[in-house]
Order: structure tokens, then C-alpha cells, then sequence
């Protein structure tokens, strides 16, 4: 199993670059945009379009502010180290699904399977914190029952 999690860990890390780059690019052009808007004789059409522009780049620069922490969150993880106990790094399979503990980057497909990468923050991780195998616990209404972590 640690070489599931390790090419897992190396999928999400890939997953996350993509965007990353995806981002950045997105960044560039939003400021190539601004940079060519000419001032017209309507003034307040050039001022709305570079103020449009502006809130434009600002969103992905959040966006890949929040990318980045993701990234440095997710090279904290070694997974190769084995876990009896779900934690960050854990990667678990509960009733409803294979679960990677370590970064917030949602669904994730490997080799035709579907996992869901989540942080120890989330109220799933959190419900199931320092839970084992066999254990069940109660989350949104549902009973959750740890099969496996590794």
C-alpha cells in the first residue's frame, strides 16, 4: 500500500502544478489585458475596463495564494510512512470511499479508482481524527466505519 500512496501523493502534487501553472498563466494574461486597454476618449470606459481587469488578476492571485499554501502543505506529507491512526498523511478507506488526508484538492482519479483528497481540517478529517480501523463514528447523520488505514 505505500507505493499506492506514494504514486498518489506524486498525482495529487502533479494535480495541484497544473493549476498552479493554469494560474499563473491566467495571471499573465489578466495583466497583458490591462497593459494593452488604451485610454479611449470615454474615460470612464477605460477606467471600468482596467478596474475590471484589476479585480480580474486579484482573484487569481488568491486563487494562487491559496494553490501555493496547498502545495506546501501537501510536501509536509510523506507517504511513505505507514499510519495505524487516521492523520494527516493517512490514506483510508470508510464505507463511503477511498479518503487521502493531506491537501484540499477534492477528487482525485488514479488508476481508475476515485479518491478524495482532503484536509485534516475538514469536518470529515476532523471526525475522523486519530480513529483506526474498525472504528465508527457518527458524521452528518451517517455512521462513518474506518475499514483500513495505511
Amino acid at each position: 500500500m505505500t507505493d499506492l500512496k506514494i504514486r498518489l501523493h506524486a498525482c495529487c502534487l502533479e494535480q495541484l502544478q497544473q493549476s498552479i501553472d493554469g494560474l499563473q498563466r491566467a495571471m499573465a494574461d489578466a495583466q497583458a489585458a490591462a497593459n494593452e486597454e488604451t485610454r479611449s476618449s470615454a474615460g470612464d470606459k477605460y477606467e471600468t475596463g482596467r478596474a475590471m481587469m484589476q479585480a480580474e488578476k486579484d482573484k487569481y492571485a488568491r486563487q494562487l495564494a491559496a494553490a501555493m499554501a496547498n502545495r506546501r502543505l501537501l510536501e509536509t506529507i510523506q507517504p511513505e510512512q505507514a499510519r495505524r491512526r487516521v492523520e494527516a498523511g493517512s490514506l483510508v478507506r470508510i464505507n463511503e470511499g477511498l479518503y487521502f488526508f493531506s491537501a484540499p484538492l477534492g477528487k482525485v482519479e488514479m488508476d481508475g479508482k476515485i479518491f478524495f483528497a482532503l484536509s485534516m481540517s475538514s469536518p470529515l478529517g476532523q471526525a475522523l481524527l486519530g480513529k483506526q480501523a474498525g472504528e465508527k463514528v457518527k458524521f452528518q447523520g451517517r455512521e462513518v466505519a474506518v475499514e483500513v488505514v495505511w
